[in-house]
């Protein structure tokens, strides 16, 4: 069911103390494989089907039934141990492998998750499932005047505020402005004076146009500020990402201003999550490593700022290569033509966020 029009949808944030997340998610786990009381449940009922399936295949299916079984009976004497209790345990060995085989090839991520985590390749963002949608994301009429396309008024950027109130400080309407709220657990380090440097550096070199002739986008962090708790999550789904976009924090800020929530991500390989044409993200911000002069939590909340910003680049949520490519590892700092192009266009905005979040 969809939320009212006008109104704003709030999710409680999803807080799991250490000792819970490992009940929750054993560490020898795999990530690519469901919860493990989920994939027993799975391999047992599979089992009984296919004990089922193989009596009616011997006395229905088979004609000469009892033949066959003959056959079976001898052949099985010989290849088997002799004790009851081997006989037993290599009839489940079979009956199991026949039919969990199948089974474990889907619940196994066709990308070879299984083996990305098993090197600890926990640098490589699972990138292709970092983007939510809450209603078909498309992009819908930008206010007028916006020459540069950045959602912001033009009368906005010559006052430097909102008619609410809501500071934009050099602000510009001749060039691309974005304005970003940081928001920390409680648990996280804020940026550093060097990424926040190299966060506007990133946006500023990126070429898209604007209309005064000048290429790039002026990145804004004008207001960062600590939680009181701590927010940690396995992975961040639509309603959390979703909940943290409201007026608790923004107030009149809301559709002004983009927001990021850093917190402890402990899935092995997704690093953040954002709203596709929307205004919020949530990032990993415990990866502080640097590669390619950025750290990584800055590498990856450029990423999921181009998904708000661009939203679908020629109907998809990534390209092949850049900074939107779907395994996005933080070392390809290049803006694809098709990305530079949406950009070029303006700031895309999806449709729950036009009918439901910023709409009158």
């Amino acid at each position: 069911m969809q939320p009212l029009a006008g109104s704003v949808v709030s999710a409680p944030l999803k807080l799991t103390s250490e000792s819970q997340r490992l009940v929750a998610e054993p560490t020898w786990w795999p990530a690519a494989m469901p919860a493990p009381e989920v994939t027993v449940a799975i391999l047992l009922g599979m089992l009984v089907l296919a004990t089922v399936a193989v009596v009616l295949i011997v006395r229905v299916v088979v004609p000469g039934g009892v033949r066959v079984v003959r056959v079976v009976r001898r052949t099985w004497e010989r290849v088997t141990p002799k004790s009851t209790f081997g006989k037993v345990m290599t009839l489940f060995a079979v009956l199991l492998l026949v039919a969990t085989a199948p089974t474990l090839v889907t619940l196994v991520d066709a990308k070879g998750a299984l083996g990305g985590v098993a090197a600890g390749t926990g640098t490589i963002a699972e990138m292709d499932g970092d983007t939510v949608e809450f209603t078909e994301a498309t992009t819908m009429a930008r206010p007028t005047p916006d020459r540069d396309g950045d959602r912001l008024l033009d009368g906005w950027e010559r006052a430097g505020r909102t008619p609410d109130g809501v500071p934009l400080p050099d602000a510009d309407p001749d060039r691309k402005d974005l304005y970003v709220q940081v928001l920390y657990g409680s648990d996280i380090e804020a940026l550093s004076e060097s990424e926040r440097t190299t966060l506007r550096t990133i946006w500023a070199r990126m070429p898209v146009s604007n209309p005064d002739g000048s290429t790039g986008i002026t990145l804004h962090v004008v207001d960062e500020r600590p939680l009181d708790r701590e927010i940690r999550t396995y992975e961040p789904d639509a309603e959390l990402v979703r909940g943290r976009y409201d007026r608790e924090h923004l107030k009149r800020a809301t559709c002004v201003y983009y927001q990021t929530t850093f917190v402890d991500l402990t899935h092995p390989r997704l690093k953040g999550r954002g709203a596709l044409g929307g205004y919020v993200s949530v990032v990993d911000g415990t990866d502080t490593a640097v590669r390619e002069g950025r750290s990584n939590r800055v590498a990856f909340l450029t990423h999921e700022l181009l998904h708000n910003t661009a939203g679908r680049v020629e109907g998809r949520p990534h390209t092949e290569s850049g900074w939107l490519s779907p395994n996005y590892d933080g070392t390809d700092a290049t803006l694809s033509a098709a990305t530079t192009t949406a950009l070029d266009d303006g700031f895309a905005l999806g449709v729950y966020e036009e009918r439901h979040l910023c709409g009158a």
